[in-house]
């Protein structure tokens, strides 16, 4: 039994629209969730989420949205197959270019589950094996984007270190050839870089191209590693699955480029995700290529960004990482907890039901507060800490498998990436004005520059 909500896409489109007058109208008059979703968002997402927590573990927005925000209640619905997902809020906004729509419309898609959760699940699992063969050249990258800003003594962390890490991470787990190299860089840059501001027509127009070239790569990629397979992600994933290779797995790829374009809700098709088939399609691995650049390699850099944040303004854990570069893990996971990149997602109900003492009639919208729950003091004490002695036995709420695909490379890329840091710099040391980027859904830095020296 399907449990997607009929009519859903209108209904949302229309009452939850990032960009509607009614939620701009309210985020002005001082509605918390109102403030969350609007685009131009840059205030303190915490003291929202606490202000609402004050009023118990769900706060009731006139946006219509019943924002959960105990950890408790935000897995219930994460677990629970009555909440469909709906991706306007969590994968739209100021995040990565290709997830955008066009600059005219601001469309809704729901759906009960996502038809490349196994794909994403089984490359998240791949990850670290396909990364780890290459951890040396990652590190030696992660040195030498340092010291090639040491002369100039400062360092912008999020486009001079962490979006050019987190591309040579990509390309290590992709196993691109060092041709196609500067041409991959390139495409990273339009797909995966956060636009400050609405898409222009060019700049949609170039992302879409863009988003057809990596396709094009998929199929060639897809071809070369099945007659030739190396320890690359794509190798191991038509190794893990079988792989197919037939006109129809081609169409359906071309069908769902096509779709992109146009902004459609993908319609599973017969034989593909959502059967028992055990073999990966061309189209799912290509879903995970895209996936990676497009969203994965923004809450990459969105997380180094974050864990640094939150290390400079506690000097004595930047010590302890400095004494201890092996906690650059444990750093990594503290990051997730105490700022992570995605900081809610929006789930549909699909029937009648009942949330932390709230019933919520069918088409219900549930903003679920990720970041929240992560700060909820029954389940971590001293919430607002940041400590790199923390427990982590409670886990980090995961809303999907593209999001644990998304955290699987920040973790491996923000390790690399705080264990150079912690190897040549002394002092974490900001020298200008940190730039947040607008919306919440999903936070991080467009701009935040730091002191860099050349000795340790």
């Amino acid at each position: 039994m399907s449990h997607r909500p009929k009519d859903i896409e209108s209904s949302c489109a229309g009452t939850y629209g990032l960009h509607s007058m009614r939620t701009r109208l309210l985020a002005r008059t001082g509605d918390p969730v109102g403030k969350l979703i609007a685009p131009d968002f840059r205030g303190d997402a915490y003291a929202l989420y606490e202000q609402m927590r004050a009023q118990g573990p769900a706060h009731r927005s006139r946006t219509g949205l019943l924002a959960v925000l105990s950890y408790d209640s935000c897995h219930q619905v994460l677990q629970d197959p009555r909440f469909s997902t709906c991706e306007s809020l969590a994968r739209s906004g100021h995040g990565c270019a290709l997830t955008r729509p066009a600059p005219a419309r601001a469309e809704v898609r729901c759906s009960g589950s996502t038809r490349f959760d196994k794909a994403y699940s089984i490359a998240a699992s791949l990850l670290h094996p396909a990364l780890h063969r290459s951890a040396t050249r990652i590190d030696t990258v992660a040195h030498d984007l340092l010291r090639r800003q040491a002369d100039a003594g400062s360092i912008d962390l999020v486009d001079d270190f962490a979006f050019p890490l987190v591309v040579a991470c990509l390309s290590e787990v992709l196993g691109i050839p060092s041709a196609d190299s500067a041409y991959f860089a390139d495409m990273c840059g339009v797909i995966g870089r956060p636009v400050d501001g609405t898409l222009s027509e060019a700049q949609a127009e170039a992302v879409h191209d863009a988003h057809e070239d990596l396709a094009a790569l998929a199929i060639r990629w897809e071809r070369e590693r099945r007659g030739s397979p190396g320890d690359d992600l794509i190798s191991r994933l038509i190794a893990s699955g079988g792989g197919e290779e037939t006109g129809d797995d081609l169409s359906a790829l071309i069908d769902h480029v096509q779709r992109r374009g146009r902004r459609e809700t993908p319609v599973t098709s017969p034989g593909r995700s959502g059967t028992a088939s055990d073999k990966l399609s061309l189209e799912e691995i290509a879903a995970v290529c895209r996936t990676l650049i497009a969203s994965g390699l923004d809450t990459a850099v969105c997380l180094i960004g974050n864990a640094v944040a939150a290390l400079a303004a506690r000097p004595d854990q930047w010590q302890t990482l400095r004494t201890a570069p092996a906690l650059a893990a444990k750093a990594v996971e503290e990051t997730l907890r105490f700022n992570p990149p995605h900081q809610f997602v929006l789930r549909i109900a699909s029937e009648q039901v009942e949330v932390a003492g709230h019933s919520l009639p069918p088409r219900s919208g549930v903003l679920v507060a990720l970041a929240a729950a992560h700060r909820d003091g029954h389940r971590f004490p001293d919430p607002d800490r940041f400590d790199l002695a923390r427990s982590t036995q409670s886990g980090h709420l995961i809303a999907d498998g593209a999001m644990r695909l998304e955290n699987s490379l920040a973790q491996l890329a923000g390790e690399s990436a705080l264990r150079a840091l912690a190897g040549q710099l002394p002092r974490l040391r900001p020298v200008g004005r940190a730039v947040r980027r607008p919306g919440g859904a999903i936070s991080g830095f467009t701009h935040l520059p730091f002191h860099v020296s050349a000795t340790p």
